[in-house]
């Protein structure tokens, strides 16, 4: 357990002297996160911001159009939707420009997640309004101050501005809890843009057809560990209390299947180990975090490491299969 908790206060040392820094201005330069940006308010007033950024090789004016359709209950957020559909916002991308989309005014409510929400009960937090609008210029918010700078006629600069909580006590809050993950979901939103705009697929099909299979085979796995003993049946319903409301207010089997896969694992561990399963989900968590952190989509760099697990456990499967048993003891012993 000793050697568990040394590797977490690493993690957590390196999150905070390096990642974190990092990410809450990743892609910007030091100029753009000094430079004046339409928007900006007295330092006084928001206590500091920080600034994200990402270079989209078309006009500015094609990058425009899909930011400015952005909205739950519009294109989406071109983010990580197993990830919002996992909480059960209803989020459904939209690959294509939609003229009905493109109209915007200030006051324009933006719905984050879908109307019954939780029952409602977030209805009004779950929104942004538009409070400041030049098309093809900038827009707030959206949610975020998105700032569109023209580098040549072909090419566009989209930075991201936000504010940061001034007092000390939100700040160590929002560094805790939330700074990541708003990063792993806006950063993919800046690629989901991106990859529209550009007309190209930031994961390659091949590979995202990997990732599939990956989900689908850990999915599978989990089933059949659950079903290798009778006592281990009834908690399959444990997951199923995730799954089935996921499914039933998303329709979207990616967050399904990340539900199962995580609620399952968590429940499966302490069900074989018991408390033995404290030390490995720790180490589990936090690398389920930097692949979160990392990745520049999450969903594929999951489902390939789905593939590579499998691919393991089938090699070892293959080779106690042919391998005879006294070779065994022989490979055994000699290592």
């Amino acid at each position: 357990m000793r050697w568990v908790v040394i590797i977490l206060a690493a993690v957590w040392g390196v999150y905070f002297a390096g990642l974190h820094p990092w990410f809450m201005n990743w892609g910007a330069t030091a100029a753009e996160q000094q430079m004046a940006l339409p928007g900006d308010q007295p330092l006084s007033d928001v206590g500091s911001r920080f600034t994200r950024a990402i270079t989209i090789r078309a006009p500015v004016r094609e990058v425009w159009r899909w930011v400015v359709q952005m909205g739950q209950d519009r294109a989406g957020f071109y983010s990580n939707t197993w990830l919002e559909n996992l909480a059960g916002a209803g989020i459904h991308n939209a690959n294509a420009i939609h003229a009905e989309w493109q109209q915007r005014t200030i006051g324009d409510r933006v719905p984050l997640a879908r109307p019954d929400f939780f029952g409602g009960v977030f209805a009004q937090v779950a929104q942004t309004r538009i409070v400041a609008l030049e098309p093809e210029r900038w827009i707030a918010d959206i949610p975020g101050r998105f700032v569109l700078q023209p580098i040549d006629t072909e090419t566009t600069r989209l930075l991201v501005r936000e504010p940061v909580a001034s007092t000390f006590i939100a700040r160590a809050i929002s560094a805790l809890m939330w700074d990541s993950m708003h990063f792993v979901m806006q950063q993919r939103m800046l690629r989901g843009i991106k990859e529209r705009a550009e007309g190209h697929s930031l994961v390659p099909a091949p590979i995202m057809w990997a990732a599939r299979i990956g989900w689908i085979l850990a999915g599978a796995g989990l089933l059949v560990l659950f079903g290798a003993r009778r006592r281990r049946w009834s908690w399959l319903l444990a997951p199923a209390v995730i799954v089935v409301p996921v499914l039933r207010a998303t329709g979207d089997w990616d967050a399904a299947l990340a539900a199962f896969l995580a609620m399952g694992i968590t429940v499966l561990g302490f069900v074989a180990f018991g408390r033995r399963w404290w030390p490995p989900y720790l180490l589990l968590a936090a690398a389920v975090a930097l692949i979160l952190l990392f990745a520049p989509d999450a969903y594929a760099a999951f489902g390939v490491a789905f593939d590579i697990v499998g691919l393991a456990v089938l090699a070892g499967w293959l080779f106690h299969l042919l391998t005879p048993a006294t070779g065994r003891a022989g490979v055994e012993g000699g290592l």
